[in-house]
């Protein structure tokens, strides 16, 4: 049995873990860390977790948790994902798994020295769309890719003032909180990883970003774009369309549209859970099971999106911690 605990009672917690532990044999959510003991101990309760911790530190000293679930704000990643492979505990961290390349490669040297797992909590990639897209542009059915472009727009929402995502202290900025998905799902399809040639953007104020949009290339040749944004007044998007030689491949609803030779056909594909998949990955990792996904993976996305932030002459989040 995996036992897991948690850092942090977000939002995404029960949803994110929880529900999915439940679905998941051989884990178990073993124990939940707050600030303050007496909300550590009202969430254990009300989830029916065994142990409750008043600090982080104290959930990272327990004998009895084997792995750690990250679910802080994005500029606390790096320190906590730090903290918990030093202590000894395979890491699932909540995307982005750090604010910039260097510290998510930093992480990854230290989980290779300390012969642990670590891995970005991306349920995003678990999509069967995505992942069928995906094998659609590879086999060459459609022929070469020419155009990639992937967006991912969520709705207005007034974001509270002191909420992390509009703190660039805290990673703050659409890049880290939405980009990173539309970045992910890029790289995913194209199966290769892309230049960033120019970028747009909106910022709420100074050095937090509202709104990207980047043209990028390919060493292939194609071309795409990213684009990305939270609180603007736009419709909302959450999309991946694929353009190649022969037509092209793009999400609707569940499933795909397959455009080829004037003919339009529809793929509809069912999704379990993306969050339970995740985790099912993670605990194969963990008992020593090899992955067909790229261990470092995380820190490809950074990469890009430290690119993006360059290119658009804001300053990377977590400059501070270089």
């Amino acid at each position: 049995m995996i036992s897991i605990g948690v850092l942090g009672t977000a939002r995404v917690v029960p949803y994110g873990l929880l529900a999915a532990a439940k679905k998941t044999p051989g884990v178990e959510v073993a124990g939940i860390a707050s600030r303050t003991s007496q909300k550590a101990e009202e969430f254990a309760a009300r989830h029916g977790i065994r142990h409750a911790f008043g600090s982080y530190e104290a959930l990272l000293q327990s004998r009895d948790i084997d792995a750690v679930y990250i679910a802080l704000p994005t500029g606390l990643h790096y320190e906590w994902t730090r903290q918990a492979l030093e202590a000894g505990k395979h890491v699932l961290c909540e995307k982005p798994l750090a604010e910039n390349a260097q510290q998510a490669q930093s992480l990854f040297q230290l989980a290779g020295q300390h012969g642990l797992v670590l891995v970005e909590a991306m349920h995003i990639r678990n999509l069967e769309r995505l992942r069928r897209q995906r094998e659609l542009v590879a086999g060459g059915e459609f022929g070469r890719l020419t155009h990639l472009e992937s967006c991912f727009r969520t709705p207005y929402v007034r974001f509270s003032q002191d909420d992390f995502r509009l703190n660039y202290g805290l990673g703050g900025g659409a890049a880290l909180d939405v980009g990173c998905y539309a970045v992910s799902c890029l790289r995913y399809v194209a199966g290769e990883e892309p230049e960033v040639v120019q970028v747009s953007h909106k910022c709420i104020h100074r050095q937090v970003d509202r709104w990207m949009r980047a043209v990028v290339r390919f060493p292939s040749g194609a071309d795409g774009i990213i684009e990305f944004g939270f609180r603007g007044f736009y419709l909302p998007r959450g999309s991946v369309t694929a353009t190649c030689e022969k037509g092209r491949i793009k999400w609707r609803g569940e499933g795909l549209v397959l455009e080829k030779e004037g003919k339009q056909t529809r793929e509809r594909l069912a999704q379990p859970s993306t969050y339970q998949r995740q985790l099912e990955s993670f605990a194969k990792r963990v008992r020593g099971d090899r992955s067909d996904e790229p261990i470092d993976d995380a820190l490809m996305t950074a990469r890009v999106l430290d690119a993006l932030y360059e290119k658009a002459g804001l300053a990377l989040r977590g400059a501070r911690g270089l």
